[in-house]
């Protein structure tokens, strides 16, 4: 049974989740909040948080919209969950930012079909513009989603430890580089 500062500590834990991501698949929230099923049945009830109309997704909003592409990041983050040491949104191209407990940080990004060259540019400008040290620029360790497995082929990204296939039910298959 949980005790009720328990309860109040993880509620505040989910709300500052979904503020921070804006919206979640309902069957992930085992993973990153474990045994969390009441608390959030109560925060729907107490309207902090609203469920989808067909029952697949909670946000914070009552018309939130689905972000599939942070949706597919999240999924990858929930895969890794017991790895995380810490998380948080990134700046784009990436979604999500975050570090294992050994220490490694790594970026998940999402190429949408098409956007292979503009996401490789957008990195490069990223370095170049934060003049970062080659050290940095070759431990950042990044998780690649796309939409097509052609994408995967000739894609000028550095440090790719892993690529994801984004299927259209949401579901993911990963790939070594």
């Amino acid at each position: 049974m949980i005790e009720r500062a328990e309860f109040i500590k993880l509620g505040e834990e989910i709300l500052h989740f979904i503020d921070v991501y804006g919206v979640l698949r309902y069957a992930d929230f085992e993973k990153f909040f474990p045994n969390s099923k009441k608390v959030i049945d109560y925060l729907l009830k107490k309207q902090r948080l609203y469920k989808s109309p067909d029952g697949s997704y909670i946000g914070a909003d009552r018309d939130f919209r689905v972000d599939r592409h942070m949706l597919a990041a999240l999924s990858v983050l929930a895969a890794l969950c017991e790895k995380v040491r810490s998380h948080t949104r990134a700046a784009a191209p990436a979604q999500i930012s975050f570090i294992t407990h050994s220490g490694d940080f790594y970026e998940i990004i999402y190429i949408g079909y098409g956007m292979e060259a503009m996401t490789a540019a957008s990195i490069g400008s990223e370095i170049a513009a934060k003049q970062q040290t080659r050290e940095y620029t070759e431990n950042v360790k990044r998780i690649i989603i796309v939409e097509n497995k052609n994408q995967m082929e000739g894609l000028q990204i550095s440090g790719i430890t892993q690529l994801a296939l984004v299927h259209p039910d949401g579901s993911l298959s990963y790939y070594r580089s």
